[in-house]
Parts: C-alpha cells; structure tokens; sequence
C-alpha cells in the first residue's frame, strides 16, 4: 500500500492539531452525571436545613415577642393595683390610722386587681359548699359536720383559679366525712 491511499487520523474541530481525541466511555460519563446531581442535591439539601434554622429562629422571635407582650399587657393592668396599695399604706403611715379607711382601701385594691385577671381569664374555681372534685379541689382535712353529706365541700382554706379551662392552683378545702355513729 502506498502512502496516498491511507487515511489520515481523525481531528477533532475544537482540538488543537496533533491532540488524540479521547471518547468518555458512557459509565464514566454516568458516573460525572451522577456527581453533578449528588452535589445539586446537596446544595438543595443546605438551602432547606438553612431555611428550616431561619424559620425556627422566627418562630421563636415571634413567641419570645408575643410573651413580651402579653407581659407588657398584664403589667400596664397591674400597675394602678400597685399604685393603689402604695397609696393606701402612704395614707395610713401619714397619720390618718382609721381602721375602716384600710379596709376599704384594700378592698377597691382587691377588686382592681380581680378585674385585671379576669380580663385575662383568670377565673376562681367555685368550692363552697359543691361535691369535693379532685381535678379542681385539694382536701387538706376531713371534718364531720351536721346536715352535710360525706364528699361535699365543708369550708374553703385556699381558693383556687382556672386560666381558660386549664387549673392554675386547685381550691385548698376541708370536706365532709362520714357522719359519726352513736
């Protein structure tokens, strides 16, 4: 054979004259496709952890700013009820010691301070004379008492208060007991 009837080496276009061209065998070219999506899902993967932390750091602003609030609330209602007991003690160390004026005193600060609860849903938890119910009472004694039916609440020690329906503090009380038998 002579030279003229030989074909010459393939070139490619974008390679530079001389360069071999070197064919990707098809699991390699898998195996590159494969990477450049692992590291798609990766960056996908950092974007949604990062967004997760953010949102649950605003979660907790909010809240964090929400319990400020209703605090800033509660102590503006608060406030006058303190007002209120500085004056009445300020009144009475100044020399006007009526015994009747005290009482009184503490009670106008008795009811301000019960309507500002109550305006947040602090409610007392009735006990006098009702079945003693262990979910809202605490029986600190029993006592047997005339006419009174055994469980039935005799006296309240301490009351007790509801937020919504949720017991704050359960009503400290004496219930009946058994009547005694000749």
């Amino acid at each position: 054979m002579n030279r003229t009837d030989e074909q010459p080496d393939p070139v490619e276009p974008n390679t530079p004259e001389g360069e071999p061209t070197v064919e990707i065998p098809a699991h390699e070219r898998e195996v590159a496709k494969l990477r450049e999506e692992r590291d798609q899902f990766e960056q996908q993967l950092q974007r949604a952890l990062a967004d997760t932390a953010n949102m649950r750091r605003r979660q907790k602003q909010e809240l964090d700013d929400g319990k400020r609030r209703v605090l800033e609330g509660l102590t503006q209602e608060l406030l006058p009820v303190l007002d209120s007991f500085s004056m009445a003690l300020q009144a009475y160390d100044g020399g006007n010691s009526d015994p009747k004026s005290l009482i009184d005193g503490i009670r106008m600060v008795r009811t301000l301070l019960t309507g500002a609860l109550e305006r947040h849903g602090l409610q007392e938890i009735p006990a006098a004379a009702l079945p003693f119910d262990p979910s809202r009472h605490e029986a600190v004694s029993v006592e047997t008492a005339a006419g009174v039916p055994e469980g039935q609440i005799v006296r309240v020690l301490q009351a007790g208060y509801l937020l919504g329906d949720r017991v704050v503090r359960h009503s400290r009380v004496v219930v009946a007991g058994p009547a005694k038998k000749d």
